[in-house]
């Protein structure tokens, strides 16, 4: 069990781990959009999402090392901290993703989709899903139409389900038990 000043201590940490996560998620954003320029970038922006699991583990247990030391650091409270550092990137990669839309974008994304959905191959595949149908023009309407809000909520909810299913998995490998 944590006393408040533990809590509170957990939270900040967890605070600042988050925003260094959410530093290399806004990274993997700007490689996805740079993907549209530079096809390679879609494997950086790959690396850096895996990498982030591996970065949340490696701040989980260096937390739990150094500032948990004897203490022990359960699942419930690795669990905890993983959902907070998730929400705090989150937030930060949110703020990005509108700040991007918003103000720089000027349609740079809606056109690269347009160039992806255009292709011949990728028509053949969407029209395979949904026979009947041009799911790739209903993708497209639905892209050209979203404000940067749009965008900003997508990326916020997407990225807190995405670390709410991974948080059990990163609190059970990065959890210490108490030294006696």
């Amino acid at each position: 069990m944590m006393n408040p000043i533990e809590y509170k201590q957990l939270k900040a940490f967890a605070a600042m781990d988050g925003g260094l996560l959410g530093l290399i998620w806004i990274t993997a954003m700007a490689c996805s959009v740079g993907q549209f320029k530079y096809e390679s970038l879609s494997m950086v922006s790959m690396i850096l999402m895996i990498g982030s699991l591996i970065f949340t583990v490696k701040r989980e247990r260096r937390f739990a090392r150094e500032i948990r030391e004897d203490k022990g650091f359960t699942f419930g409270q690795a669990w905890l901290y993983t959902i907070l550092m998730v929400i705090f990137a989150s937030l930060l990669t949110a703020i990005a993703a509108y700040a991007y839309f918003a103000f720089l974008d000027h349609g740079f994304v809606s056109e690269g989709y347009t160039k992806f959905l255009g292709q011949p191959e990728v028509k053949k595949i969407l029209t395979g899903l949904d026979k009947g149908s041009n799911l790739s023009d209903m993708i497209l309407q639905q892209i050209v139409i979203m404000r940067p809000i749009d965008w900003a909520m997508n990326m916020l909810t997407t990225n807190i389900f995405v670390g709410m299913v991974f948080s059990p998995f990163i609190a059970l490998i990065s959890r210490k038990k108490r030294s006696l």
